[in-house]
């Protein structure tokens, strides 16, 4: 679609492209680094996506999760322990758990110190409660007791934030007030049992992380640093190198849908002798393993969101401790690395508008780098574990390309404005001086044949044959003349054609008489019906276009040559053509020679030519409403066809062609 650019406009590109590199490169980055809440959940959103769609971290079999769930909570009241399980008779503890999970939630917190008791009597290297014990309450003796008893074998989720307090932005690190009362009394240090419960969470309340060190502001000092619950839980279980120096948000790699990395096992089920043979094989299921226990979710909406849907809490912590274990985690790009992503994809665009001119390739290439994108953040999201921006960099490119499309498409229109204007330009100043040489051109063509009419008997044969020539080419350049003015008529649609039936036969006959003199040993064959075909046009007009077809096919073929002349008449159109056995035209010029000043070098004796007769005749045959067209192969000849259409009666036109003749 575009013209090949000269040096002058391919600098001039170069200098918009560059322009417009540096205009998006530095808005994006403007977006990226100012966030705006729509840009920030828009990222979000993608992200999420990919995470998605990525790879997920496989559940680590040490990590064990005991749900509160409906089924515990909901034990009738009135149920006969010993009737239903039988086996509880001779376990006690057993049956005063289950009893007392029976009398309704919230439970008596004696339950916890039997939970303790079961579970690292089994073996279990790490129990961890998410569970809130903001205010005292019966059987926090027991509780108190069981968590001294296994200190190093304990963790206990902390309440100490209420949600109003949490600081859900990226500040590094997250600030909170610092706890007073608790359900351990309070030390001077920070109780290795307690974990702090904290997530990070977008704009959008998302959770796609766990904070592994935490931060509170304090009235006695500046700062007092915790370990947050699945870190605590990490250290308890003998993992404490894993965890990182950094105290940032690490996003986390999640196992997977809720409840189906981790699933959840009934709490109740633990005092159950029949559950707790069969389904924890009397203990051993859990030896080792780290416990967390916590509410399932679904029976008191303790769930939160995150990229694979609502999970509950526990089953969170269980995904952080997971990817901890794992060392699983997504890292950002720095603010450096970030924008030398954006502008990367700024100078992209500027490549691709420099390097690909057509506009539908430059679409194609739009779309299918569009389309690459987010194949290769989810590659390096799998494989690197890194979370490159999305937003700024497609906006730095899109944008880029998109601009510099239109511009081109701008600057094309511009230059074939002024292209078009320099042509009109060219036009009136040729049609001008062509009127203005028709007159004196007249004269001399007039005292040229006075002379020869005078002196005609007085001349020698050469004498003679000069002034017949000087006459002939008077007389073509007239026709040139006359030629150039009708195609600029044409053009502008000021040459009214005067229509009348006439005989195209004998039109066609008429017109190829008149070069006889100039065959010079080359023959006109006729392939012309026998009868008369009469049509509606302009007679003088079409004699034109059979003359410079005819004239065109004495230049291209050699001496000894054949022209043949064929009408072929049907029902709605006329086609007249001339065929030579000249040298014939490359196909990928066959539309240039019936353009204005189209010149093609076929081969033949003659090379002068205007470049205005093919021309004339296209416009001309098209003004008639009709088409015209070339068969032509190198070195075999060519064929010139047109066609007009039949607007009178053709019904006694002969189908057959009857007559042939030659010249």
């Amino acid at each position: 679609m575009f013209p090949a650019p000269d040096s002058s406009v391919f600098r001039r590109r170069i200098y918009i492209a560059i322009l417009f590199t540096a205009l998006f490169a530095g808005a994006a980055l403007i977006l990226q680094f100012v966030r705006p809440t729509y840009y920030v959940q828009t990222e979000y959103e993608l992200r999420d996506a990919i995470a998605r769609d990525g790879r997920t971290t496989p559940p680590n079999p040490d990590l064990i999760f005991l749900a509160i769930d409906k089924a515990s909570v909901t034990l009738d009241p009135t149920l006969d322990v010993e009737d239903l399980f039988a086996s509880t008779r001779t376990e006690p503890a057993f049956r005063g758990a289950l009893g007392l999970m029976a009398k309704g939630w919230p439970w008596d917190r004696e339950v916890y110190a039997l939970l303790l008791e079961r579970l690292i009597g089994a073996g279990a290297r790490v129990v961890v409660f998410d569970c809130l014990f903001p205010e005292p309450a019966a059987g926090d003796d027991a509780f108190r007791a069981a968590l001294d008893r296994f200190r190093s074998q304990v963790v206990l989720g902390s309440n100490f934030v209420t949600p109003e307090d949490v600081d859900l932005t990226r500040r590094f690190p997250s600030r909170y007030d610092q706890p007073t009362t608790t359900l351990i009394s309070p030390n001077e240090s920070p109780d290795d049992r307690v974990g702090f419960t904290n997530f990070f969470a977008g704009e959008n309340r998302i959770v796609r992380g766990a904070q592994f060190r935490v931060a509170f502001r304090s009235p006695q000092e500046s700062t007092a640093t915790y370990l947050s619950l699945s870190a605590r839980a990490a250290v308890k279980a003998g993992y404490a190198a894993l965890l990182p120096n950094d105290f940032a948000e690490h996003v986390i790699r999640f196992t997977g849908a809720p409840r189906a990395g981790f699933r959840p096992h009934p709490v109740f089920e633990i005092f159950v002798p029949e559950y707790w043979e069969h389904n924890y094989r009397s203990g051993e299921l859990l030896r080792d393993k780290i416990v967390v226990i916590g509410a399932e979710g679904s029976w008191q909406q303790d769930e939160l969101l995150t990229p694979f849907g609502p999970m509950p809490g526990a089953e969170l912590h269980l995904n952080a401790l997971n990817a901890l274990l794992h060392g699983e985690y997504i890292r950002d790009l720095s603010p450096f690395g970030a924008a030398g992503v954006t502008v990367f994809a700024a100078i992209l665009g500027g490549i691709l508008c420099l390097t690909i001119r057509s506009p539908w390739l430059r679409v194609l290439a739009l779309v299918a780098t569009n389309a690459i994108a987010p194949l290769f953040a989810l590659w390096i999201y799998n494989h690197q574990s890194v979370s490159i921006p999305a937003i700024a960099p497609l906006f730095a490119f899109n944008g880029n390309v998109l601009v510099g499309l239109v511009s081109d498409f701008t600057f094309e229109r511009l230059e074939r404005l002024k292209l078009r204007s320099t042509l009109k330009t060219r036009d009136d100043l040729t049609q001008m001086i062509v009127h203005d040489l028709r007159s004196p051109l007249t004269i001399v063509a007039g005292y040229v044949g006075a002379l020869q009419q005078i002196a005609g008997q007085k001349l020698g044969p050469n004498e003679s044959r000069y002034l017949a020539e000087a006459l002939r080419s008077a007389d073509d350049m007239r026709d040139m003349i006359t030629t150039l003015l009708d195609v600029n008529r044409l053009e502008a649609g000021e040459m009214p054609l005067r229509l009348e039936k006439i005989d195209i036969v004998q039109v066609v006959r008429d017109a190829a008489k008149r070069f006889g003199p100039v065959l010079n040993r080359r023959t006109i064959r006729y392939d012309l019906p026998s009868d008369q075909i009469w049509i509606e046009c302009d007679g003088n007009v079409v004699r034109r276009v059979i003359e410079n077809l005819v004239n065109n096919a004495i230049k291209y073929t050699a001496i000894d040559g054949t022209i043949t002349l064929r009408v072929q008449p049907n029902e709605s159109e006329i086609e007249i053509s001339v065929t030579d056995n000249g040298a014939g035209i490359p196909a990928d010029k066959h539309k240039r020679i019936f353009e204005k000043f189209g010149q093609v070098d076929g081969g033949g004796e003659h090379r002068d030519s205007s470049g205005i007769g093919l021309s004339f005749c296209r416009m001309a045959v098209e003004a008639h409403g009709g088409s015209i067209g070339v068969s032509s192969e190198v070195g075999r000849g060519s064929t010139f066809w047109f066609k007009l259409p039949a607007r009178v009666n053709l019904s006694t036109v002969a189908k057959a062609h009857a007559s042939s003749g030659d010249i």
